[in-house]
């Protein structure tokens, strides 16, 4: 039980040791960080499947409240994943940050994502669950917003967090309505008592919405996706975590981990399938029209997570999973050699790149094997999990199964055009590349050889990893239409790209502009709200500093909150103006903000809490 308890505590641990001792360091606490995870790694190897940890936390009335950790195979494999990817991704970014100053806050806050995620992932508890939930979104705030001098950075990072926050709202309910239910937060004791039938339809079909909503923010799905591409002002190593094994991996986690709740309710099965299908589907063509390497890659993101919501929704959990682990690989591997081609080239827009296979041969060569495999082409790790997809989609009808090959053809549309626009033709870049690090090449290899090889390796062992019931591979046919949908994508992108422009034409791009101003528009308008509410921030202001010395109390905490629901109208515009404007402070490293937020945002679940079991 004690490695168990190690997995997520170390990359803590050395996250903090990071901060405080890094710049005496050679690395700036990037060796720590990475020595943390190696560890991680080994202990989730020698904890046997099965093993778990808990412990009450609060217990009345019938209700109790656990926290714990599990290692189950979903969880042992979900988190081998995070830990790996997070392992070559950190070491890359030792060499990405050589020279800095600020090195040391980066690892740590790097060791605070990855040790937060693999507390998500092996949690047994509700409660624990959406501890981590949200201090991963913690984290990624703060990560997004690192380059906090510059404005769109910070604007990127509030977006990201109240987008994400509306979505875990839904969670938070969702595991309060369990609770009420079952009378527990043991993640097996509320799925135990679904399968049971101990659980009214409708009640499961509502907790099973309201979690869906928590998922769709965090895996960036429709209609909260359009904060995802924008946190691409984040540095290369940020985006390759958020976007491969961390933040967005959660939202298909939660629904992988909770497969027993959303089966036993049918209708959050096919909001789950329609809302992946949409995502998946508006994403892919997205990223047809966008000129810059990494909001390409985003879109992408967004489009292969909806495909994973596909396959959960028709049923095929072990599908969803594989593909997860094996996007994490092709996805990392992406954003790394884009990584490499900003810094050596200086810019990272397609229109402004071309000929770079001969200058960098090693991000070259990785992107394009990255590229293939997301194209699903034979025998890179893509093929086999878009297989299992397609598998579980032409069994449901040759509806969803065309529709998987068409997101393949559009999967390799986009990648194709910009890896074509990049890599292919005469130079066009402002500068001449130089050569990337060690360590950047280091990690960029290990994930490019993770992307070409992990598929093979798992696809004879997934029933020993996905204990969700094996599934037939896709007939000869589907298989064939696959491997020449993406082979086709892959073509009609390359000769587009190879003059940077649309593969699809301009009118993908204009109607990504029109849904982003249609999901944002709350953001927008809170942060109207709060520049008009001077008055409100000084008030703000002056509590912030009031509660410095006893920040840590909850039921001080907790009295405000309550206080403040007597005039609601005042409270809920207090409330907004610290959601849109303050934020903005935050990045600026006004901490004693981001404490006083946190208890408003701790304070107000409890409250909504309690109100839902006293009604």
């Amino acid at each position: 039980m004690t490695a168990l308890l190690v997995i997520p505590l170390l990359p803590l641990l050395a996250a903090g040791t990071a901060f405080a001792a890094g710049r005496r360091l050679p690395w700036g606490g990037g060796e720590l960080v990475t020595s943390g995870l190696a560890l991680s790694l080994v202990a989730l190897a020698l904890v046997p499947t099965g093993t778990s940890m808990s412990a009450t936390w609060f217990e009345s009335g019938g209700l109790r409240l656990t926290v714990g950790l599990t290692a189950t195979p979903l969880t042992r494999f979900v988190a081998a994943v995070v830990a790996g990817v997070a392992l070559c991704v950190i070491t890359y970014a030792i060499g990405y940050t050589a020279g800095r100053r600020d090195r040391p806050r980066f690892f740590a806050e790097l060791g605070i994502f990855v040790g937060a995620m693999l507390a998500l992932v092996l949690a047994n508890s509700l409660v624990l669950l959406f501890a981590a939930w949200e201090m991963v979104g913690l984290a990624s705030f703060l990560l997004i917003g690192f380059e906090h001098a510059s404005p769109g950075a910070s604007a990127a990072a509030a977006k990201a967090f109240l987008m994400t926050r509306i979505g875990d709202v839904g969670l938070l309910l969702g595991w309060l309505l369990a609770l009420t239910a079952v009378g527990t937060t043991d993640i097996d004791a509320v799925t135990g008592a679904v399968k049971a039938g101990r659980v009214e339809p409708g009640v499961v079909t509502a907790m099973a919405l309201l979690m869906l909503a928590g998922a769709a923010g965090k895996s960036a799905q429709l209609p909260l996706s359009a904060w995802l591409p924008d946190a691409m002002v984040g540095p290369t190593p940020v985006s390759a975590l958020l976007h491969s094994a961390t933040m967005v991996a959660a939202g298909v986690f939660l629904v992988l981990r909770l497969d027993a709740v959303f089966v036993a309710a049918p209708p959050a099965m096919a909001a789950l399938f329609w809302v992946g299908a949409a995502t998946a589907a508006f994403a892919a063509l997205v990223a047809t029209a966008e000129t810059d390497l990494k909001r390409v890659l985003a879109w992408s993101t967004c489009s292969q997570l909806g495909e994973m919501m596909v396959a959960l929704g028709l049923g095929g959990a072990r599908a969803a999973a594989f593909h997860l682990a094996v996007h994490a690989a092709f996805k990392s591997t992406l954003f790394l050699a884009a990584g490499i081609v900003q810094e050596q080239a200086g810019t990272r827009s397609l229109d402004r790149l071309g000929g770079l296979i001969r200058a960098l041969p090693l991000a070259g060569a990785a992107f394009l094997v990255a590229a293939l495999a997301l194209a699903g082409v034979p025998p890179l790790s893509g093929f086999w999990s878009e297989e299992e997809i397609l598998a579980v989609a032409s069994r449901h009808g040759p509806g969803a199964g065309v529709l998987v090959v068409l997101l393949i053809l559009l999967g390799g549309t986009y990648i194709g055009r910009a890896g074509a626009a990049a890599f292919l033709g005469p130079r066009r870049g402002p500068t001449e590349p130089g050569k990337p690090a060690w360590t950047m090449r280091a990690g960029t290899l290990a994930l490019a050889l993770a992307a070409a090889g992990l598929g093979w390796l798992l696809a004879g062992h997934l029933d020993a990893f996905l204990p969700f019931g094996a599934s037939p591979g896709a007939e000869v046919a589907w298989r064939n239409l696959g491997i020449a949908a993406g082979l086709l994508g892959l073509g009609i992108g390359a000769v587009r790209g190879r003059d940077g422009s649309p593969a699809l034409g301009p009118w993908p791009g204009r109607l990504a502009a029109g849904l982003s101003a249609i999901t944002t528009a709350p953001v927008r308008w809170t942060t109207r709200l709060a520049r008009r509410l001077g008055s409100v921030e000084d008030a703000l202001d002056v509590a912030a500093r009031g509660v410095a010395g006893w920040a840590w109390s909850a039921g001080e905490a907790a009295g405000r909150v309550e206080a403040g629901f007597a005039r609601l109208g005042d409270g809920l515009a207090a409330w907004l103006a610290a959601g849109g404007e303050r934020l903005r402070a935050l990045q600026a490293g006004r901490l004693y903000l981001y404490t006083l937020g946190l208890f408003a945002w701790a304070t107000a679940a409890l409250a909504a809490g309690a109100l839902l079991l006293w009604l």
